[in-house]
């Protein structure tokens, strides 16, 4: 009789940071003769909190009331709340942070509810799996939020709400909630029995499918010896954890997790000290990584390897540069997703966003044309050393220029070219995006989310703008602006120095808001005699906008408009919100060792 067949292979998957096991506190008895916060989330919930507030005081005379401003992940500033008998938290109709506040509020003894869309509900047992701390929601019964024109809308949403909320707050825990449980699950390595190979590979990718360790797409088999072999692609120890934690479930990271996903990935060993890093970046706590990879908008990730590496391991920057084709940049871009997937236990049913996006099978990851580009690599203009190799990694939540004849076209330098200057105000137009929010500063719009200390007047550094602006310019153009006496410095002090706003157009709280940061010195452009009669000022911050030479001699200027996922929401964000980080360990090339 013939043997069978064994395939045996690494589990993908990593250990996870999970508390110990912390009960809910009791529920209320009755609503009557209670304290009860309800605390908003972000300004849309607004209108309808007002409501509800409002059905709630009718309805309970006894009871007190308090708005909040409740807030999400690091613009939250209550952190207890000790004054209530309970709260009520909401609406969670998107997510932004890798973090349940209601959670620390229940742990400090304060029982609650949050309230939520019936899309973003899944995302909140997994965080209260996390914190071993279950947590009470309630589905908002809508099938679309509301604008703020839309109160009728929004009253009937309280009306068809308010009982649902108070059973949330008044049921007795259930014997789950009472004693909570860690949750289970076993790493071991996985073996798969065939007549032949084809039929344990069968078993093989079908299990990797049905346990969502893959992309959806088939992978490599992760055998031992192709993990070893991975690994001597790096000079680091298989069990070194790396710093920070997996995204979004709080998977805590080795060096030879991240091989058996790169070998799943199809990764050469000489493309792992690049994988390490990108995706060392995205453990990192100082970047919003569950942004990128889980919240609703379905954005993208953008991996920018910069330096001789990228040439040494096979990488393409010219055509087609952004893929498919080109085994490093696929390899690479793909193996940081499915880290993602089994290290930070991303599941696509949950994170997959409104839409789902294409590239997050590989990622936008693209390399400079060092040898066509005119100016000095993006990784000189960051303070490395022109030896050193990098990586870059930021959120993109839109790309300017795929198509020529849209408003968001760019410069080509195929037969859509319209001259020096017309291309490069074409540039500076993308880069600054929309002036209507300039005309009217003050108007009210309840979809800015946690931007504002105080909702209404605006700052002149809000007004100016915080967006951040990524530019892939195509060699031709490029070199035509080097032709013309342009430096990288130049291009974006050209922007910086485009449509400015005459000082006549501002209110005066606008004005002396501006004075006092131009005084600052701490806004490009903008200069003291910037801030008088017959003055003007710039409308966005070069602080914040770069610019990368990729792509083929004649090819395609592109955009990436950027969420600054990098220390942007914390008390003291960067000058420069740019993420880089120097590869080392590599040992199969000359560089990033």
């Amino acid at each position: 009789m013939d043997e069978k067949v064994i395939l045996k292979v690494r589990n993908p998957r990593s250990e996870l940071k999970i508390d110990e096991p912390h009960a809910l506190p009791p529920r209320l008895d009755s609503m009557d003769g209670k304290r009860i916060a309800v605390l908003m989330i972000k300004p849309d919930a607004n209108i309808y909190l007002e409501y509800l507030t409002q059905l709630l005081k009718e309805k309970y005379p006894t009871s007190e009331f308090v708005r909040l401003d409740g807030r999400t992940g690091k613009f939250v500033t209550i952190h207890d709340l000790p004054e209530y008998d309970a709260f009520i938290y909401g609406v969670k109709n998107t997510a932004g942070f890798n973090s349940e506040q209601a959670i620390e509020w229940e742990q400090k003894g304060t029982p609650g509810v949050t309230l939520t869309t019936a899309f973003c509900e899944p995302q909140t047992p997994r965080h209260a799996m996390s914190a071993c701390t279950p947590i009470r929601t309630y589905v908002v019964p809508c099938d679309k939020w509301f604008d703020v024109h839309e109160t009728d809308d929004f009253y009937k949403l309280a009306v068809d709400s308010v009982d649902g909320i108070v059973h949330a707050l008044t049921d007795p825990l259930t014997e789950e909630e009472k004693n909570p449980k860690k949750l289970e699950y076993d790493l071991s390595d996985l073996e798969f029995e065939g007549a032949d190979y084809t039929e344990a590979y069968d078993k093989f990718q079908t299990y990797f499918m049905d346990h969502k360790f893959t992309d959806g797409l088939a992978v490599a088999p992760p055998t031992q010896e192709a993990v070893d072999k991975m690994l001597t692609g790096t000079t680091r120890k298989p069990d070194e954890v790396i710093d920070g934690e997996g995204c979004p479930t709080h998977g805590i990271v080795t060096i030879e997790k991240i091989a058996i996903n790169a070998v799943m990935a199809g990764a050469k060993p000489e493309y792992l000290p690049v994988i390490i890093t990108a995706y060392e970046m995205l453990c990192d706590t100082d970047f919003d990584a569950f942004h990128p990879l889980a919240t609703v908008t379905s954005s993208q990730l953008m991996i920018a390897v910069d330096g001789p590496i990228a040439k040494e391991i096979g990488m393409n920057c010219k055509t087609g540069y952004l893929g498919p084709g080109t085994q490093a940049n696929s390899a690479i871009g793909r193996a940081v997703s499915l880290c993602a997937i089994n290290l930070g236990w991303l599941d696509f049913d949950i994170d997959g966003g409104m839409t789902g996006q294409p590239s997050r099978y590989c990622n936008l990851i693209f390399c400079e044309n060092e040898e066509e580009s005119p100016w000095e690599p993006f990784r000189v203009t960051m303070g490395y050393d022109e030896k050193d190799s990098i990586v870059t990694i930021e959120e993109v939540m839109h790309v300017d220029g795929y198509w020529w004849a849209d408003i968001t076209n760019m410069p080509s330098g195929s037969v859509w070219t319209y001259g020096l200057k017309n291309d490069l105000d074409r540039v500076a137009e993308r880069a600054q995006g929309t002036l209507e929010d300039k005309l009217h500063p003050d108007l009210e719009n309840i979809n800015k989310i946690n931007f504002y200390d105080k909702w209404g007047k605006i700052a002149a550094k809000d007004w100016i703008g915080g967006k951040t602006y990524v530019i892939l310019m195509y060699p031709g153009q490029a070199r035509q602006l080097a032709a013309a006496g342009y430096t990288k410095e130049d291009v974006l002090k050209y922007i910086g120095n485009y449509r400015r706003w005459p000082w006549e157009k501002l209110d005066s709280d606008l004005q002396a808001s501006m004075l006092e940061l131009a005084k600052s010195g701490k806004m490009p452009n903008l200069t003291v005699d910037d801030c008088k009669p017959g003055g003007s000022v710039p409308v966005c911050n070069t602080d914040k906008m770069t610019l990368y030479v990729t792509g083929p001699l004649g090819g395609q200027t592109l955009g990436f408009f950027c969420m600054g996922s990098y220390k942007s929401f914390g008390a003291n964000p960067p000058k420069v919100p740019f993420f880089s980080k120097k590869i080392t360990g590599a040992t199969l090339t000359e560089s990033g060792r």
